[in-house]
C-alpha cells in the first residue's frame, strides 16, 4: 500500500502552470487520503475559477498514478482562503493618494492577455471616444518595452516639458498624452528588469501634471508581468478593460489576465472583442459578415467569468490606417468605427460611475 510520504514526494514534481512552483511548496495540497490502493488528493486552488484547474487535476492524477501500489486516483478541488493566498501573492498594498492624480476622477487600465490583439489601438480610440463625448481625458502609455501610443496619436517627435518639477504631457485631439516613447530615443530599446520597471511606473504616478481629468486611460503591456502588476498596485484604478480577439488562444490568455487582476483586488469593467468580424460584399451584392478569426470567443468568456461584455470591434482597414497617420478612427463619430467606440465608451462610463458609488478602487477579499 502506498504511503502519504511517497504521494507527497511525487507531488513535489507537479507545478502550478502559471506560478511555476511546486504545488507542495505553495501549500496547495490540502489533504492526502489513502485506502488500500486508492488515493484521494485534495488540492486548494488559488481562486475558484482558476483557468488551469483541469490541467492541475490531470497533472496531480498522472503523478500520483506513478507511485507504486496506486491503482486509482481521485482529485478534489477546493479554494484557498484569502490569508493563504496572501502568503503566495502578498497582501495588496493600500494605494495612497498621489498628488499628481488627485484631480483625476476615473483611472482605467486597458489590458490584454497576449500581444497582437490591438490593445493599444483600442485604448487610443477609447480615449478619443470619451473625449468626443465632452470628457477631459488623458492617456498613459505604460508599455515600457513597446510604446506606441504617441505614434497612434500623431505625436512622433514631441516631448513633455517640465514645470514646477512636474512633467507636462503634450496634447493632441484634446487628449493629454504621456508615453515612454517620449523619454527614449526613437528605435532605442529599453532593457530593464522588473525593479526598474516598478520604479519608473511608480515615479510616473507622482511626476506627471495631468491637471483635472475625468478619465485617465492607461495602456498596459500584454500579459501578467511586472508592469501590469505595478500599475494595479500603484495607481488607484477604477477598473480594468480587457481586450481579446475571438481565437481560442487569445481567450485563454485573457482569462489569466483577468484572474490576475481579480487576485489583486481590481474590478473588471468588461471584455472588448477586437477584430471580431469583417464586412464585405458577396457575389449577390449583399453585405456579408465574415468571422475571420472565429466568433463568440469574447462573449463566451465574459459569460463564463461573469464579467460584462462591452462590445465587438470589426476588422477594419481604416482602423489600422488611421493609426499609421496618427489620426484615430474614432475622431469621426459618424463612421462605423466611431459609432462602435462611442457605444463602448458609454458602457465604460456607466461602469465607472457604478464602481465609484461602490467606494474603494479595490475589491474587498471575501
Amino acid at each position: 500500500m502506498p504511503t502519504e510520504k511517497e504521494v507527497l514526494e511525487a507531488l513535489k514534481h507537479v507545478k502550478d502552470p502559471e506560478l511555476n512552483r511546486s504545488l507542495v511548496d505553495l501549500g496547495m495540497i490540502r489533504k492526502v487520503e489513502i485506502k488500500d490502493d486508492k488515493v484521494k488528493v485534495t488540492v486548494a486552488l488559488t481562486i475558484a475559477g482558476c483557468p488551469m484547474k483541469r490541467r492541475i487535476a490531470e497533472d496531480v492524477k498522472a503523478a500520483v498514478a506513478k507511485v507504486p501500489g496506486v491503482k486509482e486516483v481521485e482529485v478534489e478541488l477546493t479554494t484557498m482562503t484569502p490569508e493563504e493566498r496572501e502568503k503566495i501573492f502578498g497582501k495588496k498594498k493600500e494605494v495612497g493618494e498621489k498628488k499628481a492624480l488627485k484631480d483625476v476622477r476615473h483611472i482605467i487600465a486597458v489590458a490584454s492577455g497576449k500581444g497582437g490583439v490591438g490593445k493599444t489601438t483600442v485604448a487610443v480610440n477609447l480615449a478619443v471616444a470619451l473625449s468626443k463625448k465632452g470628457y477631459k481625458v488623458g492617456i498613459l502609455d505604460a508599455d515600457i518595452y513597446g510604446p506606441n501610443v504617441h505614434l497612434l496619436m500623431g505625436l512622433e517627435g514631441e516631448r513633455p516639458f517640465s514645470r514646477d518639477q512636474r512633467l507636462v504631457p503634450p496634447e493632441r485631439w484634446g487628449i493629454k498624452v504621456m508615453s515612454f516613447g517620449f523619454l527614449a530615443p526613437e528605435g532605442q530599446p529599453i532593457i530593464w528588469r522588473g525593479p526598474l520597471v516598478h520604479r519608473a511606473l511608480s515615479e510616473l504616478a507622482e511626476v506627471i501634471d495631468w491637471g483635472v481629468l475625468d478619465f485617465l486611460i492607461i495602456d498596459l503591456p500584454p500579459g501578467t508581468g511586472d508592469a501590469p502588476l505595478t500599475v494595479a498596485q500603484v495607481f488607484p484604478l477604477r477598473g480594468v478593460v480587457v481586450v481579446t480577439t475571438p481565437q481560442k488562444i487569445s481567450v485563454a490568455d485573457v482569462a489569466r489576465s483577468i484572474h490576475m487582476f481579480q487576485e489583486l483586488g481590481t474590478r473588471i469593467m468588461g471584455i472588448i472583442e477586437n477584430m471580431s468580424y469583417f464586412k464585405t460584399v458577396g457575389p449577390d451584392g449583399q453585405e456579408q459578415i465574415v468571422p475571420v478569426f472565429g466568433e463568440g470567443g469574447g462573449e463566451k468568456l465574459a459569460r463564463d467569468l461573469r464579467v460584462p461584455f462591452l462590445g465587438k470591434i470589426p476588422l477594419d482597414p481604416n482602423l489600422s490606417k488611421s493609426g499609421e497617420i496618427g489620426k484615430p478612427a474614432a475622431l469621426d463619430p459618424e463612421s462605423e468605427i466611431g459609432k462602435v467606440f462611442a457605444e463602448i465608451a458609454d458602457k465604460i462610463v456607466e461602469k465607472a460611475l457604478e464602481f465609484e458609488k461602490l467606494g474603494s478602487c479595490g475589491l474587498k477579499k471575501a
